[in-house]
């Protein structure tokens, strides 16, 4: 087979989705034949990798549109008028050219069936529609997608806080041109969670496997060969953005609440943002210095050393579409304490952790407390659900496994040359 992959975020040196795109990509390219096409401003980080697996690479110019979008992008969010979600609405135009020019110039390789099939790996949200399998004979895989989670009624304050003043009209990105014939053609649907479905047209659904956009590298995060309780406390850690739906100061007022927690734990809080002032304080007022650290953002490989030296993850996000930051410490032998709510909750089971129902505030920080609690005395369970974690995330989040699941999907479509 020979894939023409088509990823406009795939950057080796990238956070998040880019360099989830580039690792998936390349990881495939070990696997069988791989043609990437991305985005020019990759172009820098891609070629520097020696001894990768995919030898063509092919990129795309669109900063015309791309950089007065991007502009636009971050002065609203400065005005405090944007958040997230608008600024996949101002990346629309720019995607169809990005594969407007992917068409006009591989229209006759494509024509002439160089390509086995066409897989679009990112970007991942559904709001985002493809124009090429409108146009191509050859089969058609659109995704992984990931989207469509609703903001938790209860939790009206924390949504005003992101600024996504356009989440209320989300779902006119429906009737934008493109929508509903990118999933009319598209042979295979690749949906990350139950919720991702929801965006995606009723008739079409018969369409879909579950595959999501997340991974692992399995050799960096790993627990340590033998993890040793000679310290005295069981040490929790948070790993995330310091803004108020990931929920950094759960974890926090459950030290402030819990006398236990106080006397036989630790907290290490990793990340930054706009909400760590106020945490700082909350921890200050409540004399949790010692008990309760903040250590700021963090590098991917120091993120790996955090998490060999902890006990417990704690991940109290109320709203999380995906949750990669889950599959790392599972990957490091952390049982995680998560909601049961979003892709948490599909990622987690009760052989690997403990899903909280997202009740109201006061409920769900009761029962966190009581999970936190149990955990840190019970050091037997703990030790069985790091195993089963450990064993988890490399049988389906590593990312030779999730290359394997994709070249299973290609040989579903009987397209082998």
């Amino acid at each position: 087979m020979k894939i023409l992959i088509l990823a406009e975020q795939c950057n080796p040196d990238w956070p998040s989705l880019p360099g989830f795109s580039y690792a998936l990509a390349n990881e495939i390219a070990k696997k069988t034949t791989v043609v990437l096409v991305t985005h020019i401003r990759n172009k820098e980080n891609i070629e520097a990798i020696r001894n990768r697996a995919i030898k063509e690479v092919i990129y795309i110019d669109t900063e015309v549109i791309a950089k007065p979008l991007h502009k636009l992008s971050e002065l609203l969010r400065k005005i405090g008028i944007g958040g997230w979600m608008t600024n996949m609405a101002l990346k629309y135009p720019q995607y169809l050219l990005f594969e407007k020019k992917i068409y006009n110039q591989l229209k006759d390789r494509i024509q002439k069936r160089e390509f086995s099939c066409i897989h679009r790996i990112s970007p991942v949200s559904p709001t985002l529609p493809s124009l090429l399998p409108t146009k191509v004979s050859i089969p058609f895989i659109l995704g992984p997608l990931n989207g469509s989670l609703p903001w938790p009624k209860q939790y009206t304050e924390e949504i005003k806080k992101e600024r996504e003043l356009i989440s209320h009209i989300r779902n006119i990105f429906k009737y934008f041109p493109y929508y509903k014939k990118s999933f009319q053609s598209s042979s295979v649907i690749l949906s990350a969670f139950k919720h991702s479905d929801n965006d995606i047209p009723l008739s079409e659904r018969h369409k879909i496997i579950r595959y999501n956009e997340l991974g692992v590298d399995t050799t960096s995060y790993m627990p340590l060969e033998s993890r040793i309780y000679s310290k005295n406390k069981t040490r929790f850690l948070f790993v995330g953005r310091l803004v108020p739906y990931k929920g950094a100061h759960v974890v926090i007022n459950a030290f402030v609440n819990s006398k236990l927690l106080q006397s036989n734990s630790e907290l290490i809080i990793v990340g930054d943002g706009p909400e760590r002032e106020y945490l700082e304080e909350l921890i200050s007022s409540n004399n949790l210095h010692g008990i309760v650290k903040i250590e700021g953002w963090k590098t991917q490989s120091e993120v790996a050393e955090y998490m060999r030296n902890a006990d417990i993850f704690a991940f109290p996000t109320i709203r999380e579409v995906g949750g990669n930051v889950i599959i790392e410490a599972m990957a490091s032998g952390l049982p995680c304490i998560v909601p049961n709510y979003g892709g948490p909750s599909e990622l987690i089971d009760e052989t690997i952790g403990i899903k909280i129902p997202l009740s109201d505030k006061e409920a769900f920080l009761n029962a966190y407390i009581k999970s936190m609690e149990e955990l840190s005395e019970d050091r037997e369970k703990v030790e069985n659900l790091s195993r089963s974690a450990r064993k988890r995330a490399l049988e389906q989040h590593s990312w030779e496994a999730r290359a394997l699941h994709a070249v299973k999907i290609y040989n579903s479509l009987n397209i082998n040359n």
